[in-house]
Formats: C-alpha cells, sequence, structure tokens
C-alpha cells in the first residue's frame, strides 16, 4: 500500500503535464467562421478602399481608408476605422499602408470597427465571391453639400436711425464719462 499511492500520484503528475505541455494555446479571441458568406452576412458595411493612414491611439489602432466601392452599408468617399492592437485581441493591426482590401466592418457611426477576418487582401477571386453575394456594389456616398439659407427675421427693414442709435449712445456716454473724470480733476487741483 506504502508503494501504490507515490506510484498513483506519479501517473497522475504525467498525466497532467503532458495535457498542459501539447494542449492548445489559449485564445482571448473565439474562432470565427471565416466563410465570406458569413462575413458578409455579420458585417453592416462591406467595402474595398485603400489604406491611407494607420495611427496607434489609445487601446487599438485606427485606420483612415480611400474607399473604392461599396458593397454593403453607407460608406463615404473616406472611412476610419478602428481595431484592437494584436490579432489575440481580436484585432488587425497589421494593415499596410498604400495597400488595397475588403473590409467587412461592424457597428455604426464615426468609426465602426474590424475584428479578426475584418480585412482581407484585394484578389481578383475575392472581390468576385463579395460580388456573387452582393452585387456589383456602388460609388461611395459623397456627403452633400451644405446650403445655407438666410431668412429675415422681420418683415420690414431696419431704418438708417435705428442701426446708428446703439453707436451714438456710446458716444454720448464715453462723453459724459470724459466730462466727469474733467471735473473731479479740477476739484481735486
Amino acid at each position: 500500500m506504502d508503494v501504490v499511492i507515490p506510484r498513483l500520484l506519479a501517473v497522475l503528475l504525467l498525466v497532467c503535464g503532458g495535457v498542459l505541455a501539447l494542449g492548445a494555446p489559449a485564445s482571448a479571441c473565439p474562432r470565427v467562421d471565416s466563410s465570406p458568406a458569413s462575413l458578409v452576412r455579420n458585417a453592416d458595411a462591406v467595402f474595398t478602399g485603400t489604406v491611407a493612414d494607420r495611427t496607434r491611439r489609445g487601446p487599438g489602432i485606427h485606420y483612415s481608408v480611400d474607399v473604392q466601392k461599396v458593397y454593403k452599408g453607407g460608406v463615404g468617399e473616406r472611412a476610419r476605422l478602428s481595431t484592437p492592437r494584436s490579432a489575440r485581441a481580436c484585432g488587425e493591426p497589421d494593415l499596410q499602408v498604400g495597400r488595397d482590401y475588403v473590409f467587412f466592418a461592424s457597428g455604426h457611426g464615426t468609426e465602426p470597427r474590424i475584428g479578426t477576418h475584418g480585412a482581407a487582401p484585394v484578389t481578383d477571386a475575392r472581390v468576385q465571391r463579395v460580388e456573387r453575394l452582393l452585387g456589383a456594389g456602388t460609388s461611395p456616398a459623397q456627403p452633400e453639400p451644405v446650403q445655407a439659407t438666410f431668412t429675415m427675421v422681420a418683415g420690414e427693414r431696419t431704418s438708417l436711425a435705428r442701426l446708428a442709435a446703439p453707436g451714438v449712445a456710446m458716444v454720448i456716454v464715453g462723453l459724459l464719462g470724459l466730462l466727469l473724470v474733467a471735473s473731479l480733476g479740477r476739484r481735486r487741483s
């Protein structure tokens, strides 16, 4: 009995050590279906574009993308995207400036997010798969120019006397103040 317990502990220790040594590394990012159909279905915006700028700010990386063609979502000529700083945090941190990608972005607002498999280099085959799922795509939406409109507040025009009255009042107040200071100065001398 004295020999059996140490042998059982040794076997248990070897089994646990083998499981730890041969086990797959843990990843903070869950496994995602990366098929084109799944990526398109789960994305709020799908488009092609060229990475124009890449900046590290806060806990993530922010990309400016010159959009070439939009397949899904309302994307303008320039898109701002964010992603976590590392692939282990489900990010796309290694996109190259000047390179064309197909983007699968999630979220709405000023800076949608791209996660794991959220961007892939443009290839003819990849673009054809996206077009097979979503159609030919369109040009990016151009922002509508802001039209300024001027509205008269009152129906009648203001007379010159009414416009000049505040200025004249300020001149009179200034002159009265000057006379007051001059008279106080004479009394003291």
